[in-house]
């Protein structure tokens, strides 16, 4: 199993793209990591229009953390989120500068 939690900013990102996004995350995450990545739960949350900045900007950065099972090596994580990066910026519009995706081993307590 895998956990994502996404967090975007209120009015970057319309709603209407999350089920998409989420099948699409869970076939991602099963195709690289094989049967065991899934299913995947996903989370979302809004960071209120006014309270995300960058640069002293309004942010429109969104952050897709997430939890895989453990065991995976550099190569295939970068595969993972390198696929995860594209369909995010392919569903949502959104430019790859606009996006962080990271996914760390289900035992790391950091």
């Amino acid at each position: 199993m895998s956990w994502f939690e996404c967090t975007v900013q209120e009015g970057c990102v319309d709603e209407r793209f999350r089920p998409g996004f989420e099948s699409a995350l869970e076939t991602i995450c099963v195709d690289i990591l094989g049967p065991e990545a899934g299913p995947v739960e996903v989370s979302w949350v809004v960071i209120k229009r006014g309270f995300g900045f960058r640069a002293g900007k309004p942010s429109t950065t969104s952050l897709v953390r997430g939890r895989i099972p453990d065991g995976c090596d550099a190569q295939t994580r970068a595969q993972l989120l390198r696929a995860i990066g594209d369909a995010w910026c392919r569903l949502t519009g959104a430019r790859e500068h606009e996006l962080v995706v990271s996914a760390r081993d289900q035992s790391w307590a950091g």
